[in-house]
């Protein structure tokens, strides 16, 4: 009778945009009555949490250790579900396995218990003869906890604790222990267990047009985990997949997850929904179906995608794309050294969904005060412009306006973009001018549909002062927003100003060049796919004095290296130049020297250090022998009397008969006196 009147009323009334959203649709729910078997982790330290989430297993493992033998029980650990969904546990064996290490020892035997309480009911297994003892190393002591039938209520809470009696080494060494393991992905302890989980609901359809709006509501004690986290969640359609981003909102502690179907037609239609989700890549698949009736009359209208009244989630666990380009200029303004910013990023997919809806809410004063875009000055937007579902300009143009003094929270807010504005584009109180604009990229429609927003800065560096030009800006992320991002910097200085001695720390996963032209300076940075928590530090030391710069560096650089080619060439004007020649391959090395963007000092170190080593070659080496030279053409018959230099015995030709005759020896340069 419901589905009637709401059909009734559908048809009668039509279908504005603000009808859709005023409508409070109706749910049925589909799931789930039943208990549902998952791995719940053991997260945290020794008084930690159970989670069914991998996700939340991180590198380096918690662990509780027992370092002599023991016999009195002592608590290794104690891990708990704060909340449960309502429900019925049936009866069964849950198998909690945890990982050990013995070292130091050829093993180890250990009387432990396992103890599960659920709301006031406690139920416990311990270790056997062939479970407690250890081998040497690492391994799993598994135990196994019947659970009886039983009811639950939102209130009630799984605890698991884990206690030890007694521990014995054998053949122990000074340092023996026994060291229990968790979560970690190289030691994910968990207990299966056998629990309801959530509620699954499907909303009344809602039209647009020929744009169905179909709608699963998920109900947990998870949360927005439940949506993150998961392994997949689809919606079908009489068994066919609906495509699509769907749109996340969240009404009260319920996540409404919303796709649009555009494969009804004229008339009534009548669907079978069916709703799947994942919550764990091996299970469960927690699903349902409904069946609804509706009549479509109007084919235009609609834009493809839901525009939901509450703000729409920023992430459903997958993260947006995100590419972070940077260039950055170095110059010298009336003796004070400027670096001139511009940072763009390029974002797609529910962050920019999330970005377009903000836009068309400026001034909205139904916001959630936990909303960064709450108390936003609406400036020049009227009512008619706000939640048409298209930005219009004066949006746009107030958008910018207001980031130029709210940006810092609506970047690092964790209700905003969770990204350090300070370590992105620098720190605020640096800058001398800032400007904000944004790229709607061709569509100023709410919908799925890239955009990117640009910070130009300016700010005054000190000569002279180490600078973070760029850190890692993604590290304090509580929700997968993002995927792992692109990010490219190209950073160039002028003729007369340097970044001197520039790095990148902390990360090998990141490319970094810095070269040194005539023209100036060239920092590239650059890589794709950087993870989230990838730590990275891009320094620079900017200076603009003359003997940095590239144009007098270059000068100063040619002069001393043309400086040694010359005078080392004119020593050896009549001497072998062999030694020089092979000493010319100093020549590129110094080139290499500039071109690396070594400090001044290696510059000037290298081609000093070639020009002085030529030139001392010149002086040693050796005088060419000179032809003999013959005054005037004589007779092949005709020969010429030598003698022999008494310095280095080479021939020289007597081409006189004049006594007494000095002759220069071509061989040693020596000057010889004939007299006879």
């Amino acid at each position: 009778m419901t589905q009637f009147i709401l059909v009734l009323m559908l048809v009668s009334i039509p279908f504005s945009s603000s009808f859709i959203n005023a409508v409070e649709a109706e749910s049925t729910v589909v799931c789930c009555d039943d208990a549902h078997p998952v791995e719940l982790y053991l997260i945290g330290g020794s008084t930690g949490q159970l989670s069914p989430f991998s996700q939340l297993l991180v590198e380096d493992s918690s662990n509780a250790v027992i370092a002599n033998s023991i016999t009195s029980q002592e608590t290794v650990g104690v891990w708990s579900l704060g909340r449960v969904w309502p429900g019925a546990i049936p009866e069964s064996d849950w198998s909690f396995i945890i990982n050990y290490r013995v070292s130091d020892a050829g093993g180890a035997q250990i009387n432990a218990t396992a103890t599960v309480k659920i709301g006031s009911q406690v139920f416990s297994d311990s270790t056997n003869f062939e479970s407690s003892v250890l081998a040497q190393g690492e391994g799993q002591i598994e135990f196994t906890i019947p659970v009886d039938e039983m009811s639950v209520s939102a209130s009630s809470e799984i605890e698991l604790e884990l206690s030890a009696r007694s521990v014995i080494f054998n053949v122990p060494g000074g340092d023996a222990e026994l060291e229990f393991l968790w979560g970690s992905e190289e030691f994910p302890s968990s207990v299966s267990a056998e629990i309801p989980l959530m509620e699954l609901s499907i909303d009344e359809p809602q039209i647009e047009g020929s744009d169905i709006y179909l709608s699963a509501v998920l109900d947990s004690p998870f949360g927005l985990d439940a949506l993150a986290y998961s392994d997949s969640i689809e919606m079908f359609v009489d068994g066919l997949k609906v495509d699509g981003d769907p749109i996340e909102t969240q009404r009260g502690d319920s996540i409404v997850v919303t796709w649009t179907w555009l494969g009804a037609e004229t008339g009534t239609n009548l669907i079978d929904v069916s709703i799947r989700l994942n919550l764990q890549s091996s299970g469960p698949l927690i699903q349902g179906s409904a069946q609804f009736s509706f009549e479509v009359t109007d084919t235009g209208g609609g834009t493809g995608t839901f525009y939901p009244q509450d703000e729409p989630l920023r992430t459903s666990g997958v993260g947006s794309p995100l590419t972070v380009t940077q260039i950055i200029d170095l110059s010298s303004d009336d003796g004070n050294l400027k670096m001139a910013r511009t940072t763009t990023l390029d974002i797609d997919g529910e962050m920019a969904f999330w970005m377009r809806w903000g836009m068309d809410h400026i001034g909205d004063n139904d916001l959630s005060s936990t909303s960064v875009l709450f108390g936003w000055n609406p400036g020049g937007v009227t009512e008619e412009n706000r939640e048409s579902r298209d930005i219009e300009n004066v949006e746009k143009e107030q958008f910018e306006r207001e980031m130029k003094s709210r940006y810092r929270t609506y970047m690092s807010d964790i209700n905003g973009m969770q990204i350090q504005s300070e370590k992105l584009i620098g720190d605020s109180s640096d800058f001398d001018t800032i400007s904000i604009s944004v790229d709607l990229m061709g569509e100023t429609r709410v919908v799925n549909h890239p955009l990117s927003i640009t910070f130009s800065t300016l700010q005054t560096l000190v000569s002279g002062q180490q600078v973070d030009v760029l850190r890692s800006f993604t590290s304090t992320q509580t929700a997968a927003l993002w995927q792992d991002y692109t990010i490219i910097v190209e950073a160039t200085s002028s003729v007369l100003t340097s970044f001197g001695d520039a790095e990148l720390l902390e990360t090998e996963a990141i490319s970094f060049s810095h070269s040194r032209y005539p023209w100036g300076e060239v920092i590239k940075m650059e890589s794709t796919s950087t993870t989230l928590d990838e730590g990275f530090t891009l320094i620079i030391q900017p200076n603009d004095n003359l003997l940095f710069g590239p144009m007098p560096l270059t000068i100063i650089t040619l002069v001393i290296i043309f400086a040694g080619l010359f005078f080392s060439l004119s020593i050896t004007k009549n001497k072998h130049r062999r030694f020089l020649m092979l000493e010319l391959t100093l020549l590129p090395i110094a080139a290499l020297v500039y071109v690396f963007a070594y400090p001044p000092l290696f510059v000037f170190g290298a081609s000093g250090g070639a020009s002085v080593l030529w030139i001392l070659t010149a002086f040693v080496s050796p005088r060419r022998l000179q032809p003999a030279m013959v005054a005037q053409e004589t007779p092949a018959t005709v020969s010429i009397p030598t003698v022999n230099c008494p310095a280095c015995a080479t021939p020289i030709p007597v081409l006189s008969e004049e006594r007494p005759l000095k002759i220069t020896c071509s061989g040693c340069g020596k000057t010889i006196k004939i007299v006879g």
